[in-house]
């Protein structure tokens, strides 16, 4: 009996170790598949070129490498937030694969990736939003003018009463602030009900968020967002 068992044993381990040689190599290129995708945050590097749509950012392939586009050249703000085109480009662009500048969704130059803005004005020059945070939840900001309606009052240059009251229409420049799903490309103004819509699954930040207030929300959304996408991570071609 003790002989039947030693000999079962043996073949078990034999078996066994014949089993890992076959299998080893199968669950290294798994592991290797896993550890090869890269992550989609801030230090992630997108291919430089022209993205016709956001399933191309996505992809990390743009339609249009940049060195396609005759005397490409551009400009930054001082922040590095904002890309204007120069004349130059902009007036190569029909030359090129792209055609027209509608058929633009964004940019990226050395690896930064630029969304394109349409200004409200019919007259207003098209540039180019950094993207300042990367990853499951993109967050991005611009300048812009807004009409904003003010009521006002107008008063006799005699009596000094008042005699009449109208509403005016003032342009003031404000900051635009929006946040961005990386999956679907779908984007919203960056507020504490936009956010919370999108970190339902996260259910401890979900219940940190409730006990906060919308004014304490708004103070620490930027660090919020990174604190989502650091916990649920987004990866290249995923």
């Amino acid at each position: 009996m003790i002989i039947v068992l030693k000999t079962f044993d043996l073949r078990n381990l034999k078996f066994v170790v014949l089993l890992r040689h076959i299998l080893f190599p199968f669950c290294c290129l798994a592991l290797m598949s896993v550890t090869a995708q890269k992550k989609i945050n801030k230090n992630y590097t997108f291919a430089d070129g022209v993205y016709s749509n956001h399933q191309e950012f996505k992809n990390n392939k743009p339609s249009l490498p940049l060195y396609r586009i005759p005397d490409f050249s551009y400009k930054l703000d001082g922040e590095d937030n904002l890309l204007f085109l120069s004349a130059e480009s902009i007036s190569k662009i029909p030359e090129s694969k792209i055609k027209s500048m509608d058929n633009i969704w964004g940019i990226c130059v050395k690896g930064e990736p630029y969304l394109k803005i349409n200004p409200k004005d019919k007259d207003g020059v098209i540039y180019f939003v950094r993207y300042y945070i990367v990853g499951r939840i993109c967050y991005f900001y611009y300048p812009s003018i807004v009409d904003k309606k003010v009521e006002m009052s107008v008063y006799s240059p005699y009596t000094g009463n008042k005699v009449a009251q109208k509403t005016v229409t003032n342009r003031e420049r404000t900051l635009i602030k929006k946040i961005m799903l990386f999956e679907t490309g779908e984007i919203k103004a960056c507020t504490p009900k936009n956010f919370k819509d999108w970190v339902k699954d996260d259910i401890r930040l979900m219940k940190t968020l409730n006990d906060m207030s919308e004014k304490e929300i708004e103070s620490k959304l930027f660090k919020t967002i990174k604190i989502y996408n650091d916990r649920h991570p987004v990866f290249e071609n995923s």
